[in-house]
């Protein structure tokens, strides 16, 4: 079990250390010390490979064991984080909840199931040396074709390891929207990526996803580059883009948020009706969609709890609300974590919003993974409310 402590300046500095390191030895993903919501060990081991599993990943991840070619039972699943966090994260776990026990990670769920590590692979795509920026600097994060390359080139590693035609893609927040840009880049016969890339993914699973905006990139971060609209004035600079709601010319242009455009990310799934689509949200607990700030009095350009949501679809088999509100006690723990970031996600801490529907789901990932369910029954064993969500 991991344990939880208070993160400090220092301990993350000598952290980067060892973002010199390249392929590891080990066999299996290792979270380290957990300070919530991040494991530490995303910049003190961001490479975590084993068994010949040597992918083009600049940035780190983990996956691989031995004697896996031909082996495996699964089909491979690639995970992609978050802003501002790395693969490692998904080894993070479900901190307790008052009365309630911490729960596996989404890494070691899937190992409970029956994954081998010859099956579970994550890429880091955001830049642990960088940590002024791409690590602590979240704002500045955004869609673009370098990370969208990171992602790709990863996912053919794990075909070409593993003997799949096919992987299951599992996206957390905007490694969610960065996955769906992906694979529309690397299928894109007019940018001469005609990869074929979607043509590589059985199931897509989005968790707490902006692929319809974020209502806070209207209202006060908007300048910074991860609220940015749809980009002009380059050959690619379309699919240079951030989490700016469509919004009238004069205000900011976003087809990646729209309603309607070849690429926007809600439609997906009635482009691609061969890959099955799944949504695991925090509906209204989500601090990223739908932040304390925000008073219903205030307009807003989407609804929040939409935010995560694909339009509905034939494929589109399930999109569960997992989001509960803090329970009174909060747990011992919630005060060991940082007062800054107490402040930024309290509905997480004790709760689930934005970082617990990834930590907490295991379960339903792995029902959405290893079934044929649809709406509610994909809840599987997962203890917690699982609501149906209509966009």
């Amino acid at each position: 079990m991991k344990t939880l402590q208070m993160s400090t300046k220092p301990a993350r500095c000598l952290a980067l250390l060892g973002v010199l390191m390249t392929i590891g030895t080990a066999q299996a993903l290792d979270c380290g010390t957990f300070n919530f919501p991040f494991c530490v060990n995303a910049l003190s081991k961001p490479a975590q490979y084993a068994g010949g599993f040597a992918p083009q990943a600049p940035f780190g991840g983990f996956g691989g064991g031995e004697g896996c070619q031909g082996k495996g039972t699964h089909t491979p699943v690639v995970l992609v984080h978050g802003n501002g966090d790395s693969a490692i994260g998904w080894d993070s776990p479900g901190p307790l909840r008052a009365g309630k026990p911490e729960h596996r990670s989404v890494y070691e769920e899937l190992k409970t199931r029956g994954y081998s590590d010859c099956e579970i692979f994550g890429v880091t795509y955001l830049d642990p040396g960088k940590q002024e920026q791409e690590f602590s600097r979240t704002a500045s994060n955004f869609h673009q074709p370098a990370k969208y390359e990171v992602i790709w080139r990863f996912i053919q590693s794990v075909k070409a390891y593993t003997g799949s035609a096919k992987v299951d893609v599992v996206g957390h927040s905007l490694g969610a929207s960065m996955s769906l840009a992906a694979l529309d880049y690397y299928s894109d016969e007019k940018f001469g990526k005609d990869e074929k890339a979607w043509a590589s993914v059985r199931r897509f699973i989005n968790i707490a996803g902006g692929i319809r905006g974020l209502n806070t990139c209207v209202w006060g971060t908007y300048v910074a580059a991860t609220c940015m609209s749809e980009q002009s004035g380059q050959p690619d600079a379309f699919y240079q883009f951030g989490f700016f709601p469509d919004l009238p010319w004069w205000i900011g242009v976003n087809r990646w948020t729209a309603s309607q455009s070849e690429h926007s990310l809600r439609r997906a799934p009635l482009r691609h009706p061969e890959v099955a689509f799944y949504t695991i949200s925090a509906g209204r607990q989500d601090d990223i969609h739908c932040p304390l700030a925000m008073v219903a009095s205030v307009p807003t350009p989407i609804k929040c709890f939409t935010g995560p949501l694909f339009e509905p679809a034939d494929n589109v088999r399930a999109q569960l609300d997992v989001g509960a509100k803090p329970e009174k006690p909060l747990p011992a723990w919630v005060e060991q974590v940082d007062k800054d970031f107490r402040r930024l996600v309290p509905r997480d801490l004790g709760g689930v919003g934005h970082f617990g529907a990834r930590n907490y789901a295991g379960p339903i990932i792995a029902q959405m993974l290893t079934s044929d369910c649809r709406g509610a029954a994909c809840k599987g064993s997962y203890a917690g409310t699982a609501r149906p969500s209509k966009p």
